[in-house]
């Protein structure tokens, strides 16, 4: 049903109690994309340091909500700014992720709406 989330790892990691679920998924809603804002700047300013701070920063969020594969996407970023890799290679990973990010969103959203 679910792309990137797995409710039933939400659930885990909330202890099933639906009004936790709730307020976790009401922060996550409102810091991660002030995160991945900040990941973005970063990335335009070309500031490698930043980058590698910002995607370090999001990536352990996405194991609460069962999205590993965003986490090595996040990973990956990470990694190439500490190699201070080419940044349009690095921007263009940050593109792939966001069309992620913006789907797993709606998910939130929807599995919200669902409890």
């Amino acid at each position: 049903m679910y792309k990137h989330i797995k409710p039933d790892i939400i659930k885990q990691s909330m202890f099933n109690n639906e009004d936790m679920i709730k307020e976790f998924i009401a922060l996550y809603r409102t810091q991660t994309p002030l995160d991945f804002e900040k990941l973005t700047a970063a990335i335009t300013a070309k500031d490698y340091q930043e980058i590698n701070n910002a995607a370090h920063h999001i990536k352990p969020t996405m194991e609460y909500i069962g999205a590993p594969h965003l986490k090595e996407q996040l990973q990956l970023i990470e990694s190439l700014a500490k190699e201070t890799a080419d940044i349009n290679h690095i921007e263009s990973e940050c593109s792939l992720l966001k069309i992620q990010f913006d789907e797993l969103f709606t998910e939130l959203e929807q599995y919200e709406k669902s409890i």
